[in-house]
């Protein structure tokens, strides 16, 4: 029997960009530090037999970077009472097959921590931390409403929503939130101990996110922008994405500065190109899509950052990646209000501005005022600002912290 083990728990599939930036690159953060993580998934039976290939290339991909071990197991379809007690009994087998005197489960969503709930009830030695994204709730209604779901349908998912995150929240010993806004809201909707949450936002890795000038100028160069003011964003269209009124301001910026350029990265690059086709003048925009991987040089090229987002209980929790990756690069961002901690960071930090109203016009003179302090030290300022809260690195510290504590020392 092995004294102390620590399994990270996720209930999906293996999205790469994701999963690899959000859970593999946690659990290898938390290996430099010492702790050998076991990542456990649990994947709905029909991806897991219809993508074999795809899910044997990406499980060889991902147990090579590990420190631990890489379990996947199929399951029944979730949100059903045959699925939740399938999932729970995957993984209670799972902890039967290697016991140890302390189990820490640092469960991913509100699937696969009330999953981790209910074996916790039978298993002796298991520590819960669940590790809250997102305010499912929201999302869900967000989503309902677009698609046009009927109401019963609607009530149907949030109660069963609901009774996931309340199982979770209350057998959790720990609990990760993205944003001290979403610690406040299920506070206020659950009740319980503050004392048990720890925020720890979407953070970036300083090894490929950070700040280089050298690497600036030359990427400038070889994309023909080096005297263009380039605004970024990298990030998919539709949902909640906020696109065409995006679109519409970067339109008043361009308007008011000739030397302005739009990069666009997007898995969604025709749907993008439309979009901004029928809106940008002709030669002020590219949009193409990047491997992950390439994104870092990018930012590092650009000038500024967009994060704009419509006013909603999803986005007023959230903490996109993207804000992290920003940050770390030197960027300064334009941003809509209301954006989880985000909003207040620049604000507070004079890392960029506040778009207060979906108004070009505004836009535009935000825009204007931000273009005088652009420049090296700026870039190095956000950097050094964005480091303690959006490194992985910290964040890794502070989650062995919360380990080490459940694991009893």
């Amino acid at each position: 029997m092995r004294d102390v083990r620590v399994v990270f728990l996720y209930s999906g599939e293996f999205d790469s960009t994701v999963f690899d930036s959000q859970v593999v690159d946690s659990i290898v953060a938390s290996g430099e530090l010492g702790i050998a993580v076991d990542l456990v998934v649990l994947m709905h039976g029909s991806p897991y037999l219809r993508r074999r290939a795809h899910n044997r290339q990406r499980r060889e991909e991902i147990a090579s970077r590990i420190p631990g071990d890489l379990r996947v197991y199929p399951t029944l379809r979730k949100e059903t009472f045959a699925g939740d007690l399938g999932a729970a009994l995957v993984l209670l087998g799972d902890l039967l097959r290697t016991p140890a005197r302390r189990t820490v489960i640092h469960a991913r969503g509100d699937g696969a921590a009330y999953f981790a709930s209910l074996c916790k009830r039978v298993v002796p030695g298991v520590r819960l931390v669940y590790d809250v994204r997102g305010d499912s709730i929201a999302e869900h209604s967000h989503y309902a409403r677009q698609a046009g779901l009927r109401v019963g349908l609607l009530d149907r998912k949030i109660r069963q929503l609901d009774r996931e995150r309340r199982g979770a929240l209350q057998a959790a010993d720990a609990i990760f939130c993205v944003s001290s806004a979403l610690r406040d809201r299920l506070l206020a909707r659950y009740g319980g101990s503050e004392g048990r949450f720890t925020v720890i936002p979407c953070v970036a890795d300083t090894g490929k996110f950070f700040v280089d000038e050298n690497e600036r100028r030359t990427t400038r160069e070889a994309l023909g922008l080096e005297r263009r003011f380039v605004m970024v964003y990298p990030g998919r269209f539709g949902r909640w994405h906020y696109g065409p009124e995006m679109i519409g301001i970067v339109r008043a910026v361009l308007a008011t500065n000739e030397d302005a350029f739009f990069l666009v990265l997007t898995p969604d690059v025709e749907e993008a190109r439309a979009l901004a086709s029928a809106t940008l003048p002709v030669g002020s925009f590219e949009i193409r899509a990047a491997r992950h991987e390439e994104i870092p040089r990018y930012l590092r090229a650009a000038d500024l950052g967009l994060l704009l987002r419509e006013r909603d209980p999803v986005n007023e929790v959230a903490c996109p990646t993207k804000f992290a990756e920003y940050l770390l690069c030197g960027l300064p961002v334009l941003i809509s209000p209301g954006i989880g901690d985000c909003t207040d960071f620049i604000a507070s930090h004079a890392a960029g501005a506040v778009l207060d109203a979906v108004e070009p016009a505004l836009a535009a003179e935000l825009v204007a005022a931000l273009r005088p302090r652009l420049g090296p030290a700026q870039r190095a300022s956000i950097a050094a600002a964005g480091l303690e809260l959006y490194s992985r690195k910290n964040a890794a510290i502070r989650i062995a912290e919360t380990y080490g504590t459940l694991a009893g020392g």
